[in-house]
């Protein structure tokens, strides 16, 4: 039986991921882009719905990654606690800085690109390591003390192949003989209709919200 505590911060991990997403898709909803075009996950940026001066929602968008970040922020810190290992306190302090990084973005929004984009990369980074570091706290959990089922553990391996496959075509993209800022849509002559770099970053969106809704609800009390 968990106590009203543990159930509040449990909760906080239903709602964090919840609140960022409401705020992205009403932002999405509303978005033209500087040609008069549509919002598409299949050639725009995230990081896109967050442009003041380009996005009419903007402030929505980045007032949910704020405050989607800092509600998620002791949510990750008690994961630690819960699975009282090694691999969940590394778990906790990666998450805690992905969080912050979540909140950095919308601080930071894209007119302020050096700051936005160090906050971003940090938040792959981080994003990598927490469900990697969470997976394997759930994998080497005790027999007589699981807390979250084994199976959880195909959202942290989903998720994590997301992370990892984003990072590394970032990676290659950014090697190229021109190298140009590939987070930048400015720097692009003409936008794909078909981007994979975007629609890998979705990929790590919904990858990482499913695994947060998913460990959440499977939390045992």
């Amino acid at each position: 039986m968990s106590t009203p505590v543990e159930g509040l911060l449990r909760a906080l991990g239903f709602a964090g991921p919840g609140l960022i997403t409401l705020a992205i898709f009403y932002s999405a909803l509303r978005y033209r882009g500087k040609r008069g075009e549509r919002f598409s996950l299949l050639n725009h940026f995230i990081s896109e719905l967050g442009e003041l001066g380009v996005s009419p929602a903007a402030r929505v968008f980045n007032t949910g990654l704020i405050l989607g970040g800092l509600v998620l922020l002791p949510y990750v810190v008690w994961l630690g606690f819960v699975f009282h290992s090694l691999a969940g306190w590394l778990g906790s302090a990666a998450g805690a800085v992905t969080t912050l990084s979540v909140s950095a973005v919308g601080i930071f929004p894209m007119n302020r690109l050096a700051p936005h984009g160090q906050a971003a990369m940090t938040y792959f980074r981080a994003g990598l390591a927490m469900v990697g570091c969470f997976g394997l706290a759930i994998l080497l959990q005790r027999p007589g003390r699981i807390v979250v089922p084994q199976a959880a553990n195909w959202l942290s391996l989903l998720a994590a192949c997301c992370y990892a496959s984003f990072l590394g075509w970032l990676t290659r993209s950014s090697s190229r003989e021109t190298p140009t800022d590939p987070l930048d849509p400015e720097k692009t002559p003409e936008r794909p209709r078909l981007w994979a770099l975007p629609i890998l970053e979705w990929a790590v969106f919904f990858s990482t919200i499913l695994w947060l809704f998913g460990v959440a609800f499977l939390i045992r009390g």
